[in-house]
């Protein structure tokens, strides 16, 4: 009885230090009132405990002291949060570029310029070129471009609950850049190791008694894709040059396009057999690329009036008999105008349910799955993926070099080039489902 006694004068004085720790952190309150609940605090535990206890109410009131610091830390860390609001937000190519740009100038000193004339106070990057014309340097400054925190320069970046509810069912992007959907990874060699399917087979079947199980195998191998630089160049004037945000402005509008384009064109074309070039997904030459759309032959003749949409989602469920469970489809938007176009017999607009479109009336999904359109794949094809076995290696993140080319000295002007170098490769092929004429898959699946 006496240990249950002690126990519970433990528990009410950690009741009494609680309160005391509480009152010791409002406001107003006064040192006399808390001196004095501290002395009658330790009054009770002289009277009251044994050394044990001592040591027992201690170790609790260690504990107590770190919930409330952590709390406290907590607390401060969400009204700071606010504060911290703007460095929060993705940054802007343009944002990125200034920078990267501020970055290079800690090491280099003559390469921003302060100038204060008629035309205001600004950083110039004017004064660099003008000074080393004789020596014809150049500055080379690295970007994040490809990292998924840059947004263009005019996109808005409130958060949803911060929109009006109309606007939430918009997409933020029908027509992405492979980069935007596709996974990626830092490559640190000339090659990317990808991990690779080359053998699947699947044995399982009902053992009869006194016979062998057939067997199954799921082998994988190492597979090295080679990256390659795509690049670009233009020209900015001494003008421009004078004022470091409008540089920047001009290389911002110019350069994302370019180098994403070319990305999308690499990736979703037709052509390139990793030698010279990234192998487009949809090229015929090499092993690991895609796998042809059996409507000719697993789905000849499988449906009655079939339509495109029939094929993609033949192409879905070929796709998913390969054991991949696909979410994307890439289509040129040439085609899914045509598809929004079509009409039945008395001249009224056709209706799939499989397709769904956001409020402003684009085409969002087709047949569960995520559409992307892109001028870079061909048209009249479309491709059904499962988007987690294609991986994009980044081996150097853009670069930008500005310059002296050419005429440049007398034309009062520096060339800028862009480049970043990547690879680019597809775990399994049959996680890639390509139909090489839409127009031709309708037929071959179409009763006759």
């Amino acid at each position: 009885m006496a240990k249950e006694t002690e126990k519970t004068e433990q528990e009410l004085l950690l009741e009494k230090i609680k309160g005391l720790i509480a009152d010791s952190n409002k406001e107003n309150v006064k040192a006399a009132d808390v001196e004095k609940k501290i002395a009658d605090i330790n009054a009770e535990i002289a009277k009251k405990l044994d050394n044990d206890g001592i040591k027992e109410l201690k170790e609790n009131v260690d504990k107590l002291v770190a919930e409330v610091a952590k709390a406290a830390a907590d607390i401060k860390a969400m009204n700071e949060r606010p504060a911290n609001k703007e460095a929060e937000k993705p940054k802007s190519f343009k944002e990125e570029l200034i920078a990267a740009v501020m970055e290079k100038s800690k090491t280099n000193s003559k390469l921003l310029t302060e100038v204060n004339d008629a035309s205001g106070k600004r950083l110039s990057l004017k004064e660099f070129f003008t000074e080393s014309r004789m020596r014809q340097e150049s500055f080379v400054v690295k970007t994040e471009m490809l990292e998924s925190s840059i947004v263009q320069n005019y996109v808005s970046t409130l958060r949803l609950t911060e929109l009006d509810p109309q606007r939430v069912g918009i997409p933020l992007t029908l027509y992405p850049h492979v980069t935007d959907w596709m996974p990626s990874k830092t490559i640190t060699r000339p090659n990317m190791a990808l991990l690779v399917v080359y053998s699947y087979s699947d044995g399982t079947a009902v053992k009869i008694e006194g016979s062998a199980s057939t067997i199954s195998s799921f082998l994988l191998k190492t597979v090295s894709f080679p990256s390659f630089y795509l690049a670009t160049y233009f020209t900015l004037s001494d003008e421009t040059l004078d004022d470091l945000p409008e540089a920047m402005e001009e290389i911002s509008i110019t350069a994302p396009s370019k180098i994403y384009d070319a990305i999308d064109t690499a990736i979703l074309g037709t052509t390139g057999d990793d030698s010279i070039a990234i192998k487009g997904l949809f090229s015929a030459s090499g092993t690991y690329k895609f796998t042809a759309f059996t409507g000719s032959t697993t789905y000849s003749a499988s449906t009655a009036n079939a339509n495109k949409f029939d094929v993609i989602s033949k192409m879905k469920l070929q796709c998913m008999t390969n054991k991949y469970r696909p979410d994307t489809v890439i289509m040129n938007p040439a085609d899914v105008e045509s598809l929004a176009g079509e009409k039945d017999q008395l001249d009224n607009s056709k209706f799939d349910r499989r397709i769904t479109y956001n409020i402003i009336g684009e085409p969002a999904t087709v047949c569960g799955m995520r559409l992307v359109l892109s001028t870079a794949i061909t048209a009249d094809t479309v491709a059904v993926v499962d988007s987690k076995q294609l991986m994009i290696g980044k081996r150097k993140d853009l670069t930008m070099v500005m310059g002296y080319n050419g005429t440049d000295l007398t034309e009062g002007q520096q060339t800028v080039v862009l480049k970043v170098r990547i690879a680019f490769g597809v775990r399994d092929p049959l996680a890639v489902i390509y139909c090489s004429g839409l127009a031709a898959g309708v037929t071959n699946i179409t009763t006759t």
